[in-house]
């Protein structure tokens, strides 16, 4: 004869048991939805950001550019040096994402400064992508929200 009731907590490791024997649901911490959304944007616009400064490494100095492109970009003759800006925050940007992740709280905080920077180097390609430019605005201004708004709301979810 076989039985079919859930396991106690003997069984499972930490999770506590009513009085039935089954077990309890667990709570998630507040915004802990919106921390596992920031750090993932994070590490998106981090790649984004990577690509875009090495294509502008890339191209910089080469013919490849139109000249419409080269009237457009004010920073054109500094091509090179605007694309390791990018590749850097790019990498800084996909490092925080996965600091994020582990909830701790300098992640967070330079999460929010990585995406604030993030969202005002985005707005110098607005003359030429203004979509793909705006896109990565809007999603770091999200990112800055979900960090702020409950990244830090429960103190003691957070580790030091």
């Amino acid at each position: 004869m076989s039985s079919f009731a859930e396991p106690t907590a003997d069984a499972m490791s930490g999770q506590s048991t009513s009085s039935t024997g089954y077990l309890t649901p667990q709570t998630r911490p507040a915004g802990a939805g919106w921390l596992t959304f920031s750090g993932i944007m994070l590490i998106l616009a981090g790649f984004l950001n990577l690509v875009d400064g090495l294509w502008a490494i890339d191209v910089s100095g080469s013919p490849a550019i139109s000249d419409q492109v080269t009237e457009q970009l004010w920073y054109s003759d500094s091509l090179e040096t605007w694309g390791w800006i990018y590749t850097i925050l790019g990498a800084a940007l996909v490092l925080v994402g996965i600091g994020v992740f582990t909830r701790s709280r300098w992640a967070i905080w330079i999460g929010v400064g990585a995406a604030s920077a993030s969202m005002i180097v985005n707005m110098m390609w607005v003359f030429v992508y203004p979509i793909a430019a705006l896109i990565h605005v809007t999603l770091a201004a999200m990112v800055v929200y979900g960090l702020t708004a409950n990244g830090l709301a429960d103190d003691a979810e957070i580790a030091e």
